[in-house]
């Protein structure tokens, strides 16, 4: 198999699309098939080593689509014909549907190429409380309605996504939900450190509540000091931090942070290729150092800090959200409170930071849960994924 995969963007900008693109393209290349990355995102100052080939587009490609749909297309059209030719590709493969899938697609059904979708978030939810979702936007999800279904496959993260793709219309039999993964083996054989939660000012006596993830309106951030709140009316000690990025404005918005035993802090990411093991080497630690994971958040995709957390045999504490909901369930693997219900949020991380019985008993199911998520297995569902679209195209 000769595979393409077009993505917006790539190394050195990493997050869970390109961490799965990555796992893919090394997977083919040690079976033996041919795997290429090309992206629109500028080419780094030192190419990471890996195994496979990544193509930069001309650097002004993104330009060109916020300046026009027209001349981005024409130009995007222009390039992958440039590539295949050279190339010959059995299969493409887009991540990101909009700008770039939209558009591309004209050019595979052109071509007669077998190609397949899978949208990362913005690119398919909506969600107009919090102004997020390209869709929200009546020409974009015009687009998106009319170019979407036109892909042989989609694939979708979760069930939640899978619902999206078939409200704008695509047909059930061509979607696929596969999860994202994780490297359940890194979190496993990372020890416990007592020295590290001490430096947040959490010792034996003190629960270490961990948050993951930047800080955007949709991760439900802003609940966060009311629920630190009730449980310190619930005469509970904890530590809460929260590891991400772009907390300057909860730092300034929430002054009360810190005597609320709230800290906020930035991850260290791991250099060069080290960084397609996200997280970094630092965040698994700090998820190994921690007593519960704490994930008020109002919308996912996917969520890959909850299989993190589970990786890390971490009791869940989390909201029916979607996305969320489609990976922790209420009383099996994690508590669940209905999205921006703060009252019931107290009560469900109280129940796990009081009940050492309850708390034992979801840890275990996060660390057998986590098995399902483990790269190995979500890789070998997208080779089999790019096997049935080639032998339904006549071409394997």
């Amino acid at each position: 198999m000769r595979i393409a995969h077009l993505i917006s963007q790539f190394y050195p900008y990493l997050g869970g699309a390109e961490i799965c693109i990555h796992n893919i393209c090394t997977a083919l290349k040690e079976n033996g098939e041919q795997a290429t990355v090309i992206t629109s995102s500028p080419a780094p100052a030192a190419a990471p080593a890996v195994n496979y080939e990544i193509i930069h587009l001309s650097p002004r490609t993104n330009g060109l689509f916020r300046r026009s749909h027209i001349l981005g297309g024409i130009y995007l059209g222009y390039a992958l014909k440039k590539l295949q030719n050279r190339y010959r590709f059995d299969l493409w493969q887009v991540t990101m549907g909009y700008p770039l899938g939209t558009f591309a697609v004209n050019f595979f059904r052109k071509q007669s190429l077998p190609c397949l979708l899978r949208c990362c978030g913005e690119d398919i939810q909506r969600f107009p409380e919090i102004n997020y979702g390209y869709r929200l936007d009546q020409k974009v999800d015009r687009l998106v309605r009319e170019k979407y279904p036109r892909y042989d496959a989609l694939i979708a993260l979760t069930p939640s996504v899978q619902k999206d793709y078939l409200e704008i219309g695509v047909a059930a039999d061509k979607i696929a939900v596969i999860p994202n993964g994780v490297d359940v083996q890194r979190f496993t054989q990372t020890a416990k450190d007592a020295a590290l939660r001490k430096q947040f000012g959490a010792d034996a006596q003190t629960p270490l509540i961990l948050t993951v993830g930047r800080h955007h309106p949709k991760k439900g951030y802003q609940f966060i000091p009311e629920i630190a709140a009730g449980l310190k009316e619930r005469g509970l000690r904890f530590v809460w931090l929260i590891v991400g990025r772009d907390f300057e404005e909860f730092n300034k918005k929430f002054p009360e942070a810190a005597q609320l035993g709230i800290r906020t802090i930035a991850d260290l990411p791991s250099p060069g290729i080290e960084a397609f093991s996200l997280p970094s080497n630092h965040l698994v630690k700090l998820y190994r150092a921690a007593d519960v994971f704490a994930f008020p958040t109002l919308l996912e995709t996917f969520g890959m800090v909850l299989i993190e957390a589970m990786a890390a045999g971490l009791p869940i504490v989390t909201t029916d959200a979607p996305g969320v909901c489609d990976v922790i369930h209420h009383e099996q693997n994690g508590l669940c409170s209905p999205r921006g219900d703060t009252g019931a949020f107290v009560r469900n991380l109280a129940a796990v930071l009081e009940n050492p019985t309850l708390s034992a008993r979801l840890s275990q199911a996060s660390t057998a849960d986590a098995r399902r998520y483990d790269w190995r297995q979500i890789v070998s569902q997208y080779l089999a994924l790019y096997r049935r679209t080639l032998a339904k195209a006549g071409k394997k």
